[in-house]
């Protein structure tokens, strides 16, 4: 089958690494009901990686997310889309900069993604590709293939630990928007009545920026602190053999649900609606009536030096345990 107009497209979303996760379900979408369409990619050389081994697409482009127009970078990759000859564009990145790349390569048939919270980003991206593929169907779940090579090293890393895997994502601490980070005291808490209950292995996930303050983690029973030490690729490999993942929304938190692990998401300032575990998961919401407040900074942090926004902090270690059971 093929959609008679569009025999080859490019999907374009820079990042950040959850979001060009939740893409999948639309580019899948659009091979299993198109399947003779040519799909290719552009995203950061940081996330290529994580696509570039899905038969969905047929090449992934990569620049730097921060670059500027009319660079050399800038000017090369207009050459090579030119030269591509796409008969339609799915921005999910419709930034003014990638809004002139797309002018300047002359693709006249373009879908420009417009953010909505009234939808799942899954569905949002989705619903931008039926502009152009009016015939795709939903998909049910996200999907991330990665290297044989990958998983051996993951195994390697892990073979002298006993199962279940857990994996505690404390990463984010650091990053711009607040209400997405759980304390580290409620970690350890959590971790140690893990070990205690399972017996298995507490497997510590995180941003290397976060590593000093995370440092507090090591006094959990039978953890192994992979925090800062992995390259993406070899993160996104031990995640794919864990039996769990727990984690505030993030990145690791989504590629956790594409590849089937049980996933945990804890859920402050963020609206599960837009982000939340798309499959494999539970979502835990803060009970704080400012949730979702969805702000960069949290209104209750100003002028003070606390690294953790009270609905992250009313979580209950216990409601983690009993969502758990579910899974």
């Amino acid at each position: 089958m093929q959609n008679q107009n569009i025999n080859k497209v490019l999907i374009i979303r820079l990042g950040a690494i959850g979001d060009v996760v939740h893409t999948s379900a639309l580019f899948h979408a659009i091979k299993k009901q198109y399947p003779d369409t040519i799909i290719h990619y552009l995203t950061s050389e940081l996330i290529k990686p994580l696509i570039i081994e899905d038969k969905a697409l047929g090449k992934v482009l990569t620049i730097n997310p921060k670059f500027k127009l009319f660079s050399g970078e800038t000017i090369n990759l207009i050459k090579e889309v030119k030269k591509e000859k796409y008969d339609a564009v799915i921005n999910l990145q419709p930034s003014l900069k990638t809004k002139i790349i797309v002018k300047l390569a002359n693709i006249r048939n373009v879908s420009n993604y417009r953010k909505t919270f009234k939808l799942h980003a899954v569905k949002n991206f989705w619903q931008t590709g039926l502009k152009l593929f009016p015939d795709i169907k939903e998909e049910e779940s996200l999907k991330l293939f990665l290297p044989s090579g990958v998983i051996e090293n993951a195994k390697e890393i892990l073979k002298n630990y006993k199962r279940p895997y857990f994996v505690i994502n404390a990463g984010g601490i650091l990053s711009k928007r607040q209400g997405r980070t759980y304390p580290v005291e409620k970690w350890i808490q959590l971790g140690n009545k893990l070990r205690e209950k399972y017996d298995g292995t507490i497997i510590l996930n995180g941003a290397k920026e976060d590593k000093d303050l995370l440092a507090p983690l090591n006094i959990i029973n039978n953890s192994v602190n992979l925090i800062g030490e992995l390259p993406l690729i070899d993160s996104v490999g031990v995640i794919s053999l864990a039996d769990y993942m727990i984690s505030g929304d993030s990145g690791p938190l989504h590629i956790a649900t594409a590849l089937n692990v049980k996933s945990v998401g804890l859920y402050g300032s963020m609206p599960i609606n837009r982000t939340g575990c798309y499959s494999n998961g539970i979502n835990i919401k803060s009970d704080k009536k400012c949730v979702p407040c969805n702000r960069r900074k949290c209104k209750y942090l100003k002028k003070t030096h606390k690294l953790y926004a009270p609905c992250m902090e009313e979580i209950d270690v216990n409601t983690i345990l009993e969502t758990l059971e579910k899974l």
